[in-house]
């Protein structure tokens, strides 16, 4: 798989998006996306394309039942942190599949609203975007504000520390260049805001693509990303 290829480039992009690309070719096409800003368009443009045959699709009456088990699905008992590797070889090795799917956030979003019994207003004119764990389960909810340049970062119950000597870190994914440090997320239903720079709020309206990655305590000792990636999102506009 090489850079210089479009064509082929721009046809892996469309099996990935239809779900047709498994196995191992799958697995470098995730990593080479973390390091490609050109093919994470590629892959965004084909989402946007082929959004229309989900909106075309049929409505259906869901089976008795349905809604129980969509509960269980998303309150299940949380998932056990993945171990930590070490090196920064673990930052691309490690990621796991990109959820930018539309028709996933708007699951994610509508479970959100549904299950929340008190969930907290937007910023005006800002971003959202949900984190997803392996069973589709919400677990962090952020929210950008343009006016006044805050991002907010909420755990949603029952989303646990990753133990006691690591933390959760929150990375910006830029267009070019290097993962830019956001912060350590909160657990256990709390809630933390924060103010980005000018810089900052740049990239982030950019790229609009944030990973969380495993780290020592307290965050990255380094700068960059030294733990595994666990989840990856991206901010919608509100």
């Amino acid at each position: 798989m090489k850079p210089d290829n479009p064509e082929r480039n721009h046809a892996l992009a469309a099996e990935y998006v239809l779900g047709t690309l498994h196995g191992a070719a799958r697995k470098r096409f995730e990593r080479w996306m973390m390091l490609s800003p050109k093919l994470r368009r590629q892959v965004w443009l084909w989402e946007r394309r082929l959004q229309p045959f989900n909106e075309s699709a049929p409505s259906m009456q869901p089976p008795a039942g349905a809604w129980d088990a969509l509960e269980r699905r998303l309150f299940a008992a949380p998932e056990t942190a993945p171990e930590p590797h070490a090196g920064a070889a673990a930052w691309w090795q490690s990621a796991l599949p990109w959820r930018w799917t539309t028709g996933i956030a708007v699951a994610g979003l509508m479970a959100l609203l549904i299950w929340t019994p008190v969930p907290p207003k937007a910023p005006e004119n800002g971003l959202v975007g949900v984190v997803q764990g392996t069973q589709a389960q919400p677990l962090w909810v952020l929210n950008a504000s343009r006016g006044d340049h805050s991002l907010t970062l909420r755990s949603l119950p029952p989303t646990l520390p990753a133990s006691d000597d690591q933390d959760y870190e929150l990375w910006l994914l830029p267009e070019s260049g290097v993962p830019i440090s956001l912060s350590v997320l909160p657990t256990e239903g709390a809630e933390l805001r924060i103010t980005l720079n000018h810089e900052q709020v740049k990239q982030l309206l950019q790229s609009r693509s944030l990973a969380i990655s495993l780290e020592p305590h307290g965050g990255s000792p380094t700068g960059q990303p030294t733990g595994p990636v666990v989840y990856q999102t991206q901010l919608v506009d509100l």
